[in-house]
């Protein structure tokens, strides 16, 4: 009879195989934390048949950006940087807690987010000239043609709604993981036609975030780098860092444009509240009581 006292994470190779041998810190972190409640942990494989495996129903089950099944079974998520990480009953970011939390600069002690804001944009970002030459970077995600239930609509049609409301020239950036079908392919090649100020390519998102007088998209990860060079971003998607954003589906087009470029938001504030306040650290002290303490905000008292 499978053991109720567990907790089994699934995990895709190689996380998995590094798991086993110890070699990933969010996992020993999870590990310490649950064995003081008295919990083993399994490590499983990460494919549909062994989530569907019923020994998924014994004790607690923690998918790596997979959908939970079930109340005994929770999301494990990276926000975006090691060594932060998220768990939460869901692997849609626009539903995570921080996304529908309040921020208010005034709660944040601006001692302690100024050296947090200047040690990780040296981290992420570098020791890079910052400036703003003209133009809006688009960082383009995936399906473009799609509208889908978390965007206020395509990214092809976001692409159109930015001409029509912006003069400035657009640089976007295919995003380098992604499958672009040619129907996709065939919309981008149409509108470069039609916009000479349009322009399409897989450069390196970084230097044009430097440049950039804006960020638009629909909720890429590139934004929020760009908050460390503190640009304004205009989100045409939900997600879980959009409270400084223009955002689209909250406000509307012209709204959450003229709320980007109004006056700049405190950066420094809002990034040590979403990442210090609001994840987990793997690399801090704190990692083991800020694990049970998720667990226990998702009702998993054991």
């Amino acid at each position: 009879m499978p053991h109720t006292r567990v907790l089994n994470i699934y995990l895709p190779s190689p996380m998995r195989e590094d798991a086993v041998a110890g070699k990933v810190n969010i996992i020993n972190r999870i590990q310490a934390a649950v064995a003081t409640r008295g919990l083993a942990v399994d490590i499983h494989p990460d494919t549909p048949e062994d989530r569907a495996n019923p020994a998924r129903r014994q004790g607690w089950s923690l998918f790596h950006m997979q959908e939970p099944v079930g109340p005994r079974c929770l999301c494990l998520r990276r926000a975006y940087h090691y060594p932060f990480w998220q768990i939460e009953a869901t692997n849609e970011r626009w539903w995570f807690d921080v996304a529908r939390k309040t921020f208010d600069p005034a709660e944040v002690e601006a001692a302690a987010a100024r050296p947090f804001y200047q040690r990780w944009r040296r981290r992420i970002v570098g020791e890079r000239k910052i400036s703003r030459d003209g133009f809006i970077f688009m960082p383009l995600q995936g399906r473009l043609g799609e509208h889908r239930s978390f965007q206020a609509m395509s990214p092809i049609a976001m692409i159109h709604a930015t001409l029509d409301h912006d003069p400035r020239p657009i640089r976007a950036t295919l995003h380098p993981k992604e499958h672009y079908t040619s129907s996709d392919l065939h919309a981008l090649e149409d509108l470069i036609r039609r916009y000479p100020r349009l322009d399409v390519s897989r450069a390196d998102p970084l230097p044009l975030l430097a440049a950039c007088d804006l960020v638009v998209t629909q909720n890429s990860s590139v934004a929020l780098t760009g908050y460390f060079m503190r640009k304004p971003a205009v989100l045409f998607a939900g997600i879980d860092f959009h409270h400084i954003a223009g955002s689209v589906p909250r406000e509307g087009v012209a709204q959450a444009f003229a709320r980007a470029e109004g006056t700049l938001p405190d950066h420094e504030a809002y990034l040590y509240w979403f990442f210090q306040l609001n994840t987990i650290n793997g690399g801090s002290p704190e990692a083991e009581a800020q694990i049970l303490s998720r667990f226990d905000r998702h009702g998993w008292h054991f």
